[in-house]
């Protein structure tokens, strides 16, 4: 019992122990992976906000008259040039500077060989370094007029945005390149505030892995490390292990407005710290408290297995045929009341396992000549065998007489008595029923002298479903009785139709006659549910429900058991009455009976 102790403290330690060590681990991961996913979301965000705001800057400009007129001079008019130059510095570059002053240099290079410019940095510079550069610039600048982000500056420490011009705003046909240079850190400034614990950082990089931004100034505008920026690309927005040196977890996302990569560093160290915290606490935890458990599992088994000791001696006695009381052994606990339990069984045992087998046999004996007595007793209500023969003989005569209503009269209620006096079938298919209640409208069309038609609802892939034989003629039968005292009109209708409901088949005969009296209806759901809890009705009641629902609600019971069987209702769409059948469904589907 101990070894049974040890295992089950054991594992379910160690289950415990696992399952919340790897559940705290995943929450520990899920949480890194939002922290880094949000940093270096909310870091991409500011920045692409904080560039448009230079994009929105640089459009006052391309509206300017005095810069359409300049892209349109002639570089030998000199007078026209340098009257220009005054205008387009005092009305579109000084509003620039003002508005923006981390602007360091802004410049207008046209195509034409002219370029006005103004810094507010010192430092030398001349129209000769911008017009070397103008192919240059023509290559790398988009050719959709939006702002590009340059590699490099004419400015030492600069960011550079430059955007091709034209005359015209919707011109697609450009004539020049504007350029801004900004104060790089002014920009960093957005990303010092990103806190990666003690040694993890945030980088950006551009497309062509030269470091744009960096924790460490001396690594702004170097080249990142090949390896490293080959798998930044090959896993965006998501995250991986580099090992330089020390093994790191690298997340990125690169943003399509600046197609600048935004990068978050942390030593895999650092992140799994929470994690091994959580291993290194749940092991001793773990610890102590198996130490504890098995402590207590050792006094507890030990307070069990004695006195069991003391009662499996007392019953390898009883095993010999020495029916020998088990002394108590005075604790007032349990186990002394399992002694006296004990004791009282050994005197009693035989008699009693003999008295309960005889018991269980004449039960079971009874139950079965009980429901065979049921069934036959039902049966015989409706199996008159012998009118069969006779009526044959009066179809010989009528085929004789040549009187085509009196044979085919005859011929349904012999198929139908037929039908009936079949004894060895419980369940048979609803097309079978079906057919019945053919013959028996047969017989009713003639004796209402004209045609009436049962509607029947029932989709094709039930026929073949089982139900108990000689259940649907009479509640049909049943309607004639009942629904139609005044005589039978013709917007009288019969409708039956079936449905499975959940792992019940239901079939329903409805009519629109005069319905029921709620006392009468309350009478019948009376006498349906004493027949569910007492399968034998008393005589007078029997004779009162003839061989219709009542007759019809014990034979599927009988087949069926207890939970199914026959309930009447009021009918829901129109005047009259519902009756419903409900039976177990069955996926075999029959041919019983053609």
């Amino acid at each position: 019992m101990f070894a049974h102790f040890v295992i089950v403290i054991v594992i379910s330690s160690s289950i415990v122990g696992f399952v919340l060590y790897v559940q705290s681990s995943k929450e520990v991961d899920k949480q890194t992976n939002e922290l880094l996913t949000q940093i270096v979301d909310n870091a991409m965000n500011h920045t692409d906000m904080y560039l448009k705001k230079y994009d929105r800057a640089t459009l006052s400009m391309l509206t300017s008259t005095n810069v359409k007129e300049f892209l349109n001079l002639d570089k030998n008019n000199f007078v026209s040039y340098f009257l220009s130059i005054r205008p387009i510095k005092e009305k579109v570059i000084q509003p620039l500077f003002i508005n923006n002053p981390e602007i360091s240099m802004v410049y207008l290079l046209g195509y034409n060989g002219l370029s006005i410019y103004d810094h507010n940095a010192e430092t030398d510079f001349s129209h000769s370094v911008l017009l070397d550069k103008l192919e240059s610039l023509k290559e790398i600048t988009n050719n959709d007029g939006k702002l590009t982000i340059m590699d490099w500056s004419f400015l030492d420490g600069r960011l550079a945005l430059t955007r091709k011009i034209s005359d015209r705003q919707t011109s697609k046909v450009f004539k020049g390149i504007l350029g801004i240079e900004l104060n790089i850190e002014e920009l960093t400034s957005l990303w010092k505030g990103i806190r990666l614990g003690e040694t993890g950082y945030f980088y950006i990089v551009n497309d062509n892995g030269k470091i744009v931004y960096h924790p460490k100034t001396e690594m702004i505008g170097k080249q990142l490390n090949e390896k490293l920026l080959t798998k930044l690309k090959e896993n965006q927005n998501r995250i991986f292990n580099y090992k330089d040196g020390i093994e790191r977890v690298h997340f990125n996302r690169r943003s399509d407005y600046s197609g600048w990569t935004l990068v978050a560093s942390l030593p895999l160290d650092e992140l799994r710290a929470p994690v091994t915290n959580i291993r290194k606490t749940t092991l001793i935890t773990c610890a102590i408290a198996l130490i504890i458990a098995l402590i207590l599992a050792y006094r507890f088994g030990q307070s069990i297995i004695r006195p069991i000791k003391i009662l499996e001696n007392g019953m390898r006695r009883t095993e010999k045929g020495d029916w020998t009381r088990v002394a108590i052994i005075g604790r007032t606990d349990e186990m002394d009341r399992l002694f006296v339990s004990y004791n009282m069984m050994v005197t009693r045992l035989q008699e009693l396992m003999e008295q309960v087998y005889a018991e269980e046999l004449k039960n079971k004996e009874y139950l079965l000549r009980r429901q065979a007595a049921e069934f036959q007793a039902l049966q015989l209500q409706i199996n008159p065998h012998f009118l069969y023969n006779t009526l044959e003989t009066i179809v010989c005569y009528a085929v004789v007489q040549d009187s085509q209503e009196i044979k085919e009269i005859v011929r349904s209620l012999s198929y139908m008595l037929r039908y009936s006096v079949r004894a060895d079938l419980e369940e048979i298919t609803v097309a079978n029923e079906l057919k019945h209640v053919l013959h028996f409208m047969n017989i009713m069309n003639y004796r209402l002298g004209y045609t009436f038609e049962v509607e029947v609802l029932i989709p094709p892939d039930l026929l073949l479903k089982k139900m108990v034989r000689l259940t649907l003629q009479p509640l049909v039968e049943n309607v004639f009785k009942h629904a139609f005292p005044d005589g039978i009109e013709s917007h009288h209708q019969i409708s039956i139709d079936a449905f499975i409901d959940n792992d019940d088949f239901v079939v329903t005969v409805t009519d629109n006659g005069t319905g029921i009296a709620p006392e009468r209806l309350m009478d019948l759901q009376s006498k349906l549910s004493m027949q569910q809890t007492h399968t034998h009705l008393p005589e007078r009641e029997a004779r009162e429900g003839g061989i219709g629902l009542l007759n019809v609600h014990s034979r599927i019971q009988i087949v069926f058991g207890d939970k199914y069987g026959l309930s009447i209702s009021d009918n829901e769409s129109m005047t009259g009455a519902k009756v419903t059948l409900r039976m177990p469904s069955k996926n075999g589907e029959v041919d019983l009976l053609s």
